[in-house]
């Protein structure tokens, strides 16, 4: 069933399955590389069609089937054509691919606890929303990311459904192509070695169909390790006042402050501290000490910025708030700015005297702490990549300063 296997300093592998290539007589149960999981839901292969029973053939009890191999590496992927339906709306169903260990492996039990993404319809919903969800019982499920509401995805048509994952934490789900929900996941569903197979649930109250099926190691979109070249540096080693040196300030109440940029005075509000970096490729990457004159805070929030303008009214960026690390969408401008959050990290200590860095590398985001990745989020062309100012924010908010910025790095890479 593989296509590609390369064991090198990297091991990289991929399978295709459930395609004219790979044809084989009709089976009834399925037989390897799959396994029905969790009951004894019938899942069967005709035509080269895995089809697994609906939900009603064994209720209260979920029902579907696994497949053998996993991917090497924490980048990796799987698509398929699938084809469901759910014509019964007083029922809630759903259609699931779940990451976990294969049937193979000693470590599987079933596929409740696992994250999964999940075309979902809610009791008496006429459409569907895309969930990245937790099945832990029939009573509880847990809902990590949620899209707004879809329409044709439980209607007996085929789609081709894509679920990307990079780094084992962050989780892309596509259909026909178009770029529908992520999730950073939580450190307790992270996938990893032994635990990056792909299982398929059924829950709507018709059986399921899934044909040319792949799963791959992939390359990540999320190129963080390259040789990036400084654009501008500051240390704000200087008198106290003005920031000066080619910053532009936006907001009034932020001043160089014992060697520091840091919000000043007690006037509630948002300043943002920019420069153009020259870069209009969309390769843009800032660095920054956190702290010095005032330490992180569990009331306002500091940033790092992105993709901006001359004026600052839109852009992305790494705001530090309470214990919690958030890439973001800004709009209305960085003395007001509303964000959009893509993604935030579990709580997070994020000590005075770390070091931040945000990058963005055409729509791949990510936040590193002291060196090491702890968030990321494809941006999704919220921002064009031709904006080319970067910078700081600080602010005052319910009566409390953010932390200062000791020093700052601006870098690109060719």
């Amino acid at each position: 069933m593989s296509f590609l296997v390369r064991r090198t300093g990297r091991a990289w592998a991929g399978w295709r399955d459930l395609d004219a290539v790979h044809a084989r007589p009709d089976e009834n149960p399925i037989q390897p590389p799959w396994r029905r999981t969790n009951t004894g839901r019938n899942v069967w292969l005709e035509n080269n069609i895995l089809s697994i029973a609906d939900g009603l053939s064994t209720p209260m009890q979920l029902g579907g089937v696994s497949y053998e191999q996993q991917p090497f590496t924490s980048n990796w992927g799987c698509e398929m054509d699938l084809n469901i339906d759910g014509a019964i709306l007083i029922q809630q169903q759903f259609f699931a691919a779940c990451i976990s260990p294969t049937w193979t492996s000693v470590a599987f039990t079933d596929l409740a606890n696992r994250p999964m993404v999940a075309i979902h319809r809610n009791v008496g919903q006429v459409g569907n929303t895309l969930k990245v969800m937790v099945y832990h019982d029939l009573n509880t499920i847990e809902t990590l990311a949620e899209t707004g509401e879809l329409s044709g995805l439980m209607n007996r048509t085929w789609c081709r459904f894509t679920v990307l994952v990079d780094r084992d934490r962050l989780v892309r789900a596509y259909i026909n192509g178009v770029f529908l929900i992520q999730q950073w996941l939580p450190s307790g569903y992270a996938s990893g070695p032994g635990k990056r197979a792909m299982n398929f649930l059924n829950q709507c109250t018709a059986w399921s169909m899934q044909r040319n099926f792949v799963l791959f190691d992939q390359v990540s979109d999320f190129q963080s390790v390259a040789p990036w070249s400084e654009v501008y540096a500051d240390n704000f080693n200087r008198v106290n006042g003005p920031p000066g040196n080619g910053w532009t300030q936006l907001g009034t109440d932020a001043a160089i402050v014992n060697n520091t940029w840091s919000t000043t005075g007690t006037t509630a509000g948002s300043r943002g501290l920019i420069r153009d970096t020259g870069v209009t490729n969309g390769v843009q990457r800032i660095e920054g000490t956190i702290g010095g004159d005032l330490p992180p805070s569990s009331q306002a929030d500091s940033s790092l910025i992105l993709r901006t303008n001359a004026t600052g009214s839109e852009g992305l960026a790494a705001n530090i708030f309470s214990g919690h690390l958030y890439l973001a969408h800004f709009t209305g401008g960085l003395e007001a700015p509303t964000f959009s959050d893509f993604e935030n990290t579990d709580e997070i200590a994020v000590p005075d005297g770390a070091t931040l860095a945000f990058a963005v590398t055409g729509q791949a985001a990510w936040i590193e702490l002291n060196g090491a990745i702890v968030l990321m989020a494809d941006v999704n062309h919220t921002v064009t990549t031709t904006n080319s100012w970067a910078g700081l924010r600080v602010e005052r908010a319910s009566s409390s300063n953010s932390a200062s910025w000791n020093d700052v790095r601006i870098l690109t890479r060719s």
